[in-house]
């Protein structure tokens, strides 16, 4: 394809130029840039074409004088098969040159060292000097083909697309209470009856500033003397929190809880904590995602296989590609990269990956730090504090293989120190390891914690061992005295799954104390779906301590239509056997009821049980009846939440994210709700609550225009809201009320309107500002019209005024008005 041609008054020259513009090139092997995942890929059917230089053809990278000055020739230009524009070339010497700014606009890849030409005040480059250099000039119609070597060209990325914040939505002030009342009532046989009624409730306020919570509980509503518990309330937590999702960190002040890293606990604690936050930006990728690279001989279509399983599809033109927007993936396996040109060739590129959620990407960095006083006995008083600390952890995403891990504690009691990291290991093996040393300030005595862990997770099978153990005068924060910590435990699972055929998987545990004997536990479990929705898992475990037992269970569940389940259970441990049988079904959509019937056996007596449970709009209302030999408990309970926004008082479903205030002005039961989940409806003002909106995502808020009047006009049936956390949002639906009337208007000559005037509303508080073609027999449907109305009649640059009153009828009537008089308008 690539054959010399001549040109006139141009000599052959041999070496750098073969014929006028047949130019043999040089394919030299180049790596691939450093941010491309080392890779053995393997190569089928259609190889790369190469392109072998002699050593006469290797291109100089110093051009050698010449006294021919030379001359400059406008080419179109196509570049590896597909076109680049038209471009002004220099001939000079039987060589070809261009400027600097075509090779950046071909993406070919210019040797540094290669020096350029002036020419009438522009800089000009050799193409001779670019790896696997041909060309093929066609003298008729001015235009140039250009090969260059893949390697030649800069490398395309295609990268992850960066997911765009969506913008908050102001956020309403408002307050509000959840509550949840239960009702317990049990008779014993041969006992007195004992009844308790509890509360557990929740004060917020939400404002621009943040949400400011306070939980508490109540018990023993009733008094009962034969209850321990007194009756007064409790107070749980009280929390101020305020998010900066442009940063991705949250703000706490009051009651909150330490975050722990590999080693260490949770503490409750009261005081103050700043902290990453990723969930501020719900798709955030925080784990490292794997790259993939191949070369491209030509503009090509790349097909991405994970596992045998497409899951991209990307355009990337000559040279070198790297993708590194693949989706989040956990563990290891492989990719298959389909490269396919203009031409139907192929090239299959097959590399291994690994990665694992519990890694950060490079140069990612999660962190949080707090102090206060750490809270004792939560649930029982309101307000019991212990000694001061401050505490702080970091974690860093060093490289794409590799996160490190620090954490350290200042208490009045007790300093602790913790190093740790996890990284990816040969064999696509994760291992984490931490260690922690610990200094009592009491005694000055100290001690140490340590961790050692691996995992192994393919496409079916995952692996996972971990060792942890500390010394005997190990202490951290919250620790009570008298607990001594664990001397040694280890964990280790595996499971395998067989697709068709199920799931297995086998478990061990072990625990050392300084103060008890050793406790292990084998576990082994078994999955298998049944038909089109049962799944049937059997388990068996042995736990082998100063007293050994053993326990089998079996365990069917299967999902029927209309939101039913059924689940059969059988355990056997030791003297004790369960077997029962449970049929449920849960709310949904199209019914707010729900209900369950269990019977059966548990722990060798019969045992009967039924409940039922309402889910409405102003809350959910549930009963439980239970019923053993020796015991007969009813059980009810009833939740909801009382807000107060937007100059408003609703009774509305238990607050526990965003809510969302929607309004439709004027129109009562009409339905409003999330996507095609309209199940709230307005009240007689036209205002609904939608209580369950997800904070920092876009939420679509659509209402049901079927159950708008007739004659009523909307903007727009959905709308798109960002709700902060714990806030609410307004959303409102502005909709027009109007009537409609098919009016019949004739001109002073007693003749209809010709069809195709127009009629418009004129009043300044019109509902409607759209214009009304008059059709056939000088009739016009107009709508938007209240019980008196001006209205603006226009044929050929003449108006006129015609001015109409509506007949008392319903509003979704359509009444026939006319004849009306539209004067001083000529035909």
């Amino acid at each position: 394809m690539y054959s010399t041609h001549s040109l006139s008054k141009i000599k052959t020259l041999s070496g750098v130029i073969t014929g006028v513009l047949g130019i043999a090139g040089a394919s030299v092997a180049q790596p691939l840039p450093s941010s491309v995942v080392a890779a053995k890929p393997s190569v089928s059917r259609a190889a790369l074409p190469t392109i072998t230089p002699t050593p006469a053809e290797a291109p100089s990278s110093k051009l050698a004088p010449n006294a021919d000055a030379g001359k400059l020739r406008a080419l179109d230009v196509v570049v590896n098969g597909s076109k680049a524009g038209t471009w002004l070339f220099l001939e000079r010497n039987d060589n070809l040159f261009a400027p600097r700014d075509a090779f950046d606009d071909w993406r070919v890849q210019l040797n540094k060292d290669v020096a350029g030409i002036m020419f009438k005040g522009q800089e000009y480059f050799p193409l001779a000097s670019v790896l696997g250099y041909k060309a093929k000039l066609n003298a008729l119609s001015q235009s140039v083909d250009l090969l260059f070597a893949p390697a030649a060209f800069s490398a395309t990325r295609l990268q992850q697309e960066l997911i765009k914040k969506p913008v908050i939505s102001p956020v309403m002030t408002s307050a509000f209470l959840n509550y949840d009342f239960n009702y317990a009532r049990s008779s014993f046989k041969g006992a007195p009856n004992v009844q308790d009624l509890g509360l557990l409730g929740e004060l917020g306020f939400s404002s621009q500033m943040g949400v400011l919570t306070n939980s508490f509980t109540a018990r023993n509503l009733t008094r009962n003397t034969a209850l321990s518990v007194p009756s007064r309330p409790i107070r749980l937590e009280t929390t101020f929190t305020r998010d900066f999702p442009d940063k991705n960190t949250t703000f706490r002040v009051g009651d909150s809880v330490t975050r722990s890293g590999l080693l260490g606990r949770s503490v409750y604690f009261a005081g103050v904590q700043f902290a990453r936050n990723f969930s501020l930006s719900p798709g955030y990728v925080t784990q490292p995602i794997p790259v993939v690279s191949g070369i491209s001989a030509a503009p090509s279509t790349v097909e991405l296989y994970i596992n045998d399983v497409l899951r991209q599809t990307s355009k990337v033109p000559t040279g070198p590609f790297t993708l590194d927007n693949l989706p989040t993936l956990t563990g290891n396996g492989d990719a298959r990269l389909v490269v396919r040109d203009l031409l139907g060739r192929e090239t299959i590129i097959t590399q291994s990956f690994f990665t694992n959620g519990r890694l950060l990407a490079t140069g990612l960095s999660d962190w949080s730090f707090e102090a206060g006083r750490v809270r004792r006995d939560l649930g029982n008083t309101s307000g019991r504090y212990g000694g001061g600390f401050a505490n702080g952890l970091w974690r860093q995403g060093i490289t794409p293989q590799l996160t490190f891990e620090g954490r350290a504690t200042l208490a009045t009691q007790v300093k602790t120190l913790q190093v740790g990291a996890i990284a990816g290991l040969p064999f696509d093996l994760l291992g984490s390891s931490a260690v922690t040393a610990s200094h009592d300030n009491r005694n000055g005595s100290g001690g140490t914690e340590w961790l050692v862990g691996l995992e192994h997770r393919t496409l079916n099978t995952s692996t996972y061992i971990q060792s942890q153990g500390a010394s005997q005068r190990f202490r951290q924060l919250g620790e009570e005295d008298n607990l001594k910590p664990t001397k040694q435990q280890l964990a280790a699972n595996w499971t395998r799954n067989f697709d068709e055929s199920g799931s297995f998987g086998l478990g061990y545990a072990a625990t050392m104390r300084y103060d008890s004997p050793k406790t292990e536990t084998f576990s082994a479990n078994y999955s298998v779906r049944v038909g089109e929705t049962g799944m049937l898992s059997l388990s068996a475990n042995r736990v082998r301590a100063e007293v050994t037992a053993t326990s089998v269970g079996l365990n069917f569940t299967m999902q029927l239509d209309k939101n039913r389940t059924v689940n059969i259970a059988g355990n056997s441990r030791g003297d004790n056997r369960d077997l029962y049988a449970v049929v449920a079904q849960n709310p949904y959509m199209d019914n707010q009821v729900g209900w369950r019937v269990l019977a059966g056996q548990q722990q060798n007596r019969s045992r009967f049980e039924a409940a039922t449970q309402y889910q409405g709009q102003r809350g959910a209302v549930t009963a439980d009846l239970s019923r053993t030999p020796n015991q007969t408990a009813l059980r009810l309970g009833l939740n909801g939440a009382l807000l107060l926004a937007d100059g408003d008082f609703f009774v509305t479903q238990r607050l526990r994210d965003s809510f969302g205030i929607a309004e439709v002005t004027g129109f009562g039961e009409v339905g409003v709700g999330l996507g095609s989940a309209m199940t709230n409806y307005t009240n007689d003002r036209g205002v609904a609550v939608i209580a369950r909106m997800s904070p920092y995502q876009n939420n679509q808020v659509r209402l049901n225009p079927a159950e708008l009047p007739l004659t009523a006009e909307v903007d727009s049936i959905e709308q798109t809201v960002v709700p902060a956390w714990r806030s609410g949002v307004k959303i409102s639906f502005p909709v027009h009320s109007g009537r409609g009337a098919l009016l019949k208007i004739v001109f002073d000559d007693g003749e209809v309107a010709p069809a195709g005037a127009l009629i418009s509303i004129n009043d300044a508080g019109a509902v409607s500002k759209e214009a009304f073609y008059v059709a056939r027999r000088g009739e016009a449907f107009v709508t938007g019209l209240q019980t008196k109305n001006r209205l603006t009649l226009s044929w050929k640059d003449q108006r006129c005024q015609i001015e109409l009153d509506l007949p008392p009828v319903k509003a979704d009537d359509f009444p026939r008005v006319g004849p009306l008089r539209c004067s001083n308008i000529k035909r």
